[in-house]
């Protein structure tokens, strides 16, 4: 096993503990997608979800998963986007978690993308730059997060 499959497995399994601590002292459940159903729900013909991407800026200015807003632009318009389901990711889940976690203790309809970018890689999906032109590019973090060659990592 790889260190970064490794440090992604511990990851799982501490905000998964967290996730139980929470559940048992009566807060709402922070709820987990995965890469298919979120590839599904963004091109249904039904409202997709507002999907918001967690991750640092230098993380953030190489790719994001296409339709995605940074935190901030979520934050800024969270009034017009009041009603509409929220997805959040970030490179491994666990940013992510924190922050859907953070929305829904707030009331936010808010589910965690907990495979994150990596699995959006993984299952080879397209990703676009900040000017929502098709890339290749991908910021993994740290470069022991390993992704599919097909992708260019940045970092």
């Amino acid at each position: 096993m790889s260190l970064g499959k490794l440090i992604i497995g511990l990851c799982n399994a501490g905000f998964g503990a967290i996730e139980v601590v929470h559940r048992c002292l009566g807060r709402p459940e922070v709820r987990t997608i995965t890469t298919s159903d979120l590839h599904s729900a963004m091109n249904s013909d039904r409202t997709p979800p507002v999907l918001v991407d967690v991750r640092s800026d230098s993380e953030v200015a190489v790719s994001r998963i296409p339709g995605a807003i940074t935190q901030q632009e979520y934050e800024k318009e969270a009034e017009s986007l009041a009603g509409r389901h929220v997805v959040t990711y970030c490179t491994v889940g666990g940013r992510s978690y924190l922050y859907a976690r953070k929305l829904v203790a707030a009331g936010v309809d808010a589910t965690n993308y907990r495979d994150s970018i990596l699995g959006w890689c993984r299952d080879g999906l397209p990703l676009e730059s900040p000017d929502k032109q098709p890339t290749k590019a991908v910021h993994p973090y740290w470069r022991i997060f390993r992704v599919p060659d097909q992708y260019d990592v940045k970092t």
